[in-house]
């Protein structure tokens, strides 16, 4: 069921981005009285169409794995032709080249549309995030050398300001590959401090690492408990999901991991547990059991584990992002241009060589980001939904021919010039951009196989 699950949220999540995409296309076709052929989704045998009273062909491909629109008169030798009188019709060679340029740039645009709405629907309901305390340090990691300790709570990063624990990766993510310095602030006990941590070629290899992990940075979470073990000893003493563990033998818990921490060093003992639960403290008395863990020590537990229910958690511990709606449109186009300018800087690195290419990923991958995003919730398969769709708009904005950003480019050359690039020109540059698009595929399909080996 699980990879029922995964195939359908794949399927699904890439027929809606490259469905806006051909959408954009059609719609700026139909603005300009461009006649258009065929809608497709996908490719291969189809599975479904239909027929509108325009002589428009609309079909779903049994691959997902892309789309077009064709219109009457583009010389586009990878799309099928259509064997039909249009004599009265608007060719798409009969548009100006303004309007062919538009249409063209309708398709991307249509991606960065998608993920503005996106982000405007989720700054509109309201999304719960980790908040941008420590919870804990990587012994001997950067953050530890560097001076930063669990409870800080991280303001700003590289002068940019720091809300939520998203806001971290997203800030470090920025700074992958580079070398230099990355300037951190942050506050402890009220009192505002700073660290400058040094890096050299920041992970620029094909570590598959969160970033602030990298830093040696884990989020505060709370000793709330999620889940208790059937006859464990939480279980037997009376425990409960969503109970907040404030103390373990009088000694103050503030995370889950001081909390792990605390039993694993109480074997089989007798211990005092104070609780929170429905606002009303209560102690309760149990006694750990033990286990052996990889180091061969014996180390103490008591059979829970951690809430990932932020309903259940205190609010210091969460960061609440929500917007007027006078307001969320205005946040949905920040972040779609904060997205972008990341992929376009990450797209930089990979050219330059500052990112290794083993990192580039394909349909395998995506198909199981989008299965454990589906599983995580509507936000965060939404979330998804709007970070590949910015993704398709750039992919697509590059000046490769056979993508938009090629159409653009020869479209530019053609008003440069006065006349229209060649017919034989047109065919090697598809050509080439043929070999250079399924190269590219190859390459991201290897690495996704190269990462389940």
């Amino acid at each position: 069921m699980d990879i029922l699950f995964t195939i359908f949220s794949f399927i699904l999540l890439i027929s809606i981005i490259v469905g806006i995409h051909e959408l954009g296309h059609f719609l700026a076709a139909r603005f300009y009285k461009i006649h258009v052929l065929k809608f497709k989704i996908g490719f291969g045998k189809e599975l479904f169409s239909f027929q509108d009273k325009k002589a428009c062909h609309y079909s779903f491909g049994l691959l997902p794995l892309g789309g077009y629109v064709q219109m009457l008169g583009e010389n586009n030798p990878i799309q099928e032709g259509e064997d039909i009188n249009f004599s009265a019709a608007k060719s798409y060679q009969q548009a100006t080249a303004g309007e062919r340029a538009v249409v063209t740039f309708a398709g991307p645009f249509a991606n960065f549309l998608l993920a503005a709405l996106v982000y405007c629907f989720l700054a509109l309901v309201g999304t719960t995030q980790l908040s941008s305390y420590v919870g804990y340090i990587t012994p001997d990691s950067l953050s530890d050398q560097y001076g930063i300790t669990s409870k800080d709570k991280i303001i700003e990063i590289d002068q940019e300001s720091i809300e939520g624990f998203n806001d971290i990766n997203l800030a470090l993510s920025k700074r992958i590959g580079d070398s230099g310095v990355i300037n951190m602030t942050f506050s402890r006990d009220d009192i505002i401090e700073s660290a400058s941590i040094p890096i050299k070629n920041w992970l620029s290899g094909n570590d598959q690492i969160t970033p602030s992990l990298a830093l040696g940075i884990h989020p505060l979470l709370p000793p709330v408990i999620g889940k208790l073990q059937e006859n464990g000893p939480a279980t037997k003493f009376g425990l409960k999901e969503g109970d907040l563990i404030t103390s373990v033998d009088k000694k103050e818990v503030v995370s889950w991991q001081e909390l792990s921490n605390i039993l694993g060093t109480l074997p089989d003992q007798l211990i005092e547990i104070d609780i929170l639960r429905n606002q009303t403290s209560r102690t309760i008395l149990l006694e750990t059991t033990s286990f052996i863990d990889e180091e061969g020590n014996k180390r103490g537990r008591i059979g829970i584990l951690a809430s990932n229910n932020f309903n259940e958690w205190p609010s210091d511990y969460v960061f609440v992002n929500k917007e007027s709606f006078l307001l969320a449109p205005i946040y949905g186009v920040k972040e779609t241009y904060r997205y972008t300018v990341l992929i376009l800087s990450s797209i930089g690195k990979l050219i330059s060589g500052s990112i290794s290419a083993d990192n580039l990923g394909g349909p395998i991958q995506i198909s199981v980001l989008a299965g454990s995003a589906a599983k995580a919730g509507y936000i965060t398969f939404l979330s998804m939904i709007a970070l590949l769709s910015i993704n398709l708009g750039l992919l697509n904005l590059l000046p490769i021919p056979i993508l938009d950003g090629g159409q653009l480019l020869m479209i530019a050359i053609e008003k440069i010039k006065g006349s229209p690039v060649s017919d034989m020109a047109l065919e090697y540059t598809m050509r080439l951009g043929l070999v250079l698009v399924v190269s590219l595929m190859i390459f991201a399909f290897a690495n996704d196989i190269a990462r389940l080996i």
